[in-house]
This record gives C-alpha cells, sequence and structure tokens, in this order.
C-alpha cells in the first residue's frame, strides 16, 4: 500500500510483552504528524493480544492520543472486538475517532486484506470526514462492499452440539465486524456502529 499509494508513511515494530509494546508505541509515535493511524496484528482472546491484557494496551494507546493526533486504531486480532465497551470506554476523552475489530475467531489471510482494504478506504477520507459518524461509515462501507455479509472469515467461539462434541461454527462477517466511532467535535461520545456496517441507510 505504502509504494501503490506514496501518501503516508509507514513504520513498524514487534512486540512481545506490555513493556516492549509500550516502547513499540512510543517509537513509532517519536514523529510529528498530522494523523497517525496505529495497527495491532496479533494473537487474541477474551480480554488479551498476545499476554497482555486489552485494558492496558486500549490505555497506552488512549495516553498517546493525548499528545498525538491519533484518528483510528485497528486490531487485527481474534476475538478481542467483543469487548466494544472497552473500544468505547478508552476513545473517550481522546482525538482517536474510530477503533474496528474482530468478535470472530478471524482467518489470518482474509483478516488481513480486509485490513488493507479498511487503511485503503480511511487513508483517502478528508479532514471533515472525521466530524460526522456517516461519513466515516460510509469510508468502511466502501472497504467492505466487495464482501458477502453472510459469508465467514472466521468462526465463532466453540461450542457443544448435541452428542457433546466440541465445533467451531462459521461466523458471518455481518457478525464479526467492530466498529466504535467517536466523531471529531464537541458533544461527540464513542458510540459501537457494528451493526449498521451492512445497511443501505445509517
Amino acid at each position: 500500500m505504502e509504494r501503490l499509494n506514496g501518501n503516508f508513511d509507514l513504520y513498524h515494530s514487534q512486540f512481545f510483552e506490555a513493556k516492549s509494546f509500550e516502547m513499540a508505541l512510543d517509537q513509532l509515535t517519536k514523529l510529528d504528524y498530522d494523523r497517525y493511524y496505529i495497527y495491532i496484528a496479533s494473537h487474541g482472546h477474551g480480554k488479551r493480544l498476545q499476554s497482555i491484557k486489552l485494558n492496558h494496551i486500549l490505555s497506552k494507546i488512549n495516553d498517546k492520543a493525548q499528545q498525538k493526533n491519533i484518528v483510528g486504531v485497528v486490531i487485527g486480532a481474534c476475538l478481542v472486538g467483543r469487548n466494544t465497551t472497552h473500544f468505547e470506554t478508552h476513545t473517550v476523552a481522546s482525538s482517536i475517532v474510530w477503533k474496528f475489530g474482530y468478535k470472530c475467531a478471524v482467518n489470518w489471510l482474509d483478516g488481513t486484506l480486509l485490513d488493507l482494504k479498511v487503511f485503503d478506504s480511511l487513508l483517502n477520507a478528508k479532514k471533515n470526514d472525521f466530524s460526522e459518524a456517516s461519513k466515516i461509515i460510509r469510508r468502511f462501507r466502501e472497504a467492505i462492499s466487495l464482501y458477502d455479509p453472510n459469508q465467514s472469515i472466521g468462526t465463532d467461539v466453540t461450542k457443544i452440539d448435541d452428542a457433546g462434541k466440541e465445533y467451531e461454527p462459521d461466523m458471518a462477517i455481518q457478525d464479526s465486524l467492530t466498529l466504535v466511532i467517536q466523531p471529531k467535535g464537541q458533544g461527540h461520545k464513542a458510540k459501537d456502529y457494528s451493526s449498521v456496517l451492512f445497511d443501505i441507510d445509517v
């Protein structure tokens, strides 16, 4: 994407535990840009990314957003998108406009491709797009427009069938995505818009 578009700089780092995540975040936000987008790709389960508590990661990003204009956050990890309250709480009182994640155990390649589509659409957003939820939603709808809402890019959590055997049912993409938006400007609050991503109208 960086080579194709050429309109942004890309920095990446690895983290293994809480301290290295904080160091990576500090390093990636060292320079002064008009906007920052954070992309976290890792294993996820429950309220954890790798071995780190989701609250800790979101809190550190929120703290950093007090100093830098972090506009969007994509968490490319299984299941943590189920924690919409955490997404909302750690967006309040910050410059963060949107957070995106997955409620399913997402297939790695399918999720990565969708993440790239999200960035491709949102990197082209204009400054005034960030002041209205409807304009941000339109950008996300553009990103997912090629996807059939009833198809799957991952599975639900493990369930038990009538015979007592464990299985992981496919989860439709329309049920798999989390999108929390807090438009810029006074009076706006963070809100979960996941259910309208595939609607025709907001």
